[in-house]
C-alpha cells in the first residue's frame, strides 16, 4: 500500500508541474501581446503628430508644393510618407472648384507596413 500512494504522488506533481506550465504560458503571452500592442500604438502616435506637423507645413506654404512619395522624415527613423494632391470630386455633387491634399505617414512594424493618412479639402483660389 506504501509504494501505491508514492506513485499517485509522482504522478500529482506531474499534473501540477503541466497546470503550471500551461498558466505561465498564457501570462507570458497576454505580457508579449501588450507590449506589441503598446510599441505599435507609440508608433500610431509618431504618426498623428508627424501627418498633423506636415499639413500644418503645407498650409504655412500656402498650399503649394509638388507631390511627394516615400520621403524619409527628419529625426524620425523608420517614418516616410507621401503628399498627393488633386482635384476633390464630391460623390453626390461631382467634380468642385476644391482641392484635397492627403498626407499619408507610413511605417513597418514587424514587417508590415502601416499607414496612417490625414486629408484636407480647400477651395482654390
Amino acid at each position: 500500500m506504501v509504494y501505491r500512494s508514492k506513485g499517485f504522488v509522482l504522478i500529482e506533481v506531474l499534473i501540477a508541474v503541466t497546470i503550471l506550465a500551461v498558466v505561465l504560458l498564457s501570462v507570458y503571452s497576454g505580457i508579449s501581446s501588450g507590449i506589441n500592442v503598446i510599441n505599435n500604438s507609440r508608433n500610431y502616435t509618431e504618426a498623428v503628430v508627424i501627418s498633423k506637423s506636415l499639413m500644418n507645413d503645407f498650409r504655412l506654404n500656402k498650399m503649394r508644393g509638388p507631390d511627394l512619395q516615400n520621403i524619409p522624415v527628419e529625426d524620425k527613423p523608420g517614418f516616410k510618407y507621401d503628399r498627393i494632391t488633386g482635384r476633390y470630386e464630391n460623390i453626390f455633387l461631382g467634380p468642385l472648384i476644391a482641392q484635397k491634399t492627403d498626407i499619408v505617414v507610413k511605417w513597418d512594424y514587424k514587417g508590415v507596413e502601416n499607414t496612417f493618412q490625414i486629408s484636407m479639402v480647400y477651395q482654390l483660389k
